[in-house]
């Protein structure tokens, strides 16, 4: 009994082993193929939406692998905006429209009743490529790319949904730039990467704390 025991034990210990590190393949996104969309998540649920001038916004549930379409993103279709969550709450905004022109505006998406309200403009110039966190219970939109100025910021915000306003914050500490990559972590937002105005790639990487 003992070595039918361990053969089990065995068997066990080489599935876990074959399944850690590794990718799963999953149901496909359902939405038409685009690139420069944004994401984020909500509770135990995923969201994707806009890219590729599209204003498409879907929901993924992991439990069951599989998308629902929900309400259309409230703005116009476009790309390369800026997207995070707060509580049961998503937010979007900035980006390039189809016609190439930058916007500054700012949409809070409600789970519970799958509705897009607009909000006060992102004061931090009509940009794309910015980047955006949550931390707590406010939101962070900085950096980005004003294409019709070739002009490239290191402004920083930080957005209150209670009294739906904006404060500017401390610069990015490096330089100006688009294409950035910004998360947090716990109390602490995370910004890197990027091109800036010379079209060099940057790998430099730093912590903002609030």
């Amino acid at each position: 009994m003992k070595s039918v025991f361990l053969f089990f034990a065995l068997l066990l210990t080489i599935s876990i082993t074959a399944n850690a590190d590794s990718w799963i393949p999953k149901a496909d996104y359902a939405g038409l193929p685009n690139a420069g969309a944004i994401a984020f998540s909500i509770n135990d649920k995923g969201f994707i939406g806009t890219g590729n001038w599209l204003k498409e916004f879907w929901e993924y549930d992991p439990m069951i692998d599989s998308w629902t379409q929900k309400a259309d993103f409230g703005g116009e279709g476009r790309v390369l905006a800026v997207g995070f969550s707060i509580g049961t709450k998503g937010y979007v905004g900035t980006g390039q429209l189809e016609t190439y022109d930058n916007v500054n505006d700012f949409w809070e998406y409600d789970l519970l009743s799958n509705t897009w309200e607009q909000k006060a403009n992102y004061p931090g110039g009509k940009i794309q490529e910015g980047v955006g966190f949550s931390i707590g219970n406010k939101g962070y939109i900085g950096t980005g790319y004003e294409e019709q100025t070739y002009t490239f910021s290191k402004d920083f915000w930080e957005y209150d949904p209670n009294i739906d306003t904006w404060a500017q914050k401390a610069d990015f500490a490096g330089t100006p730039r688009g294409a950035a990559i910004g998360f947090s972590i716990d109390d602490i937002g995370y910004v890197g990467t990027g091109r800036d105005y010379t079209l060099a790639w940057k790998n430099d990487f730093w912590e903002y704390d609030p």
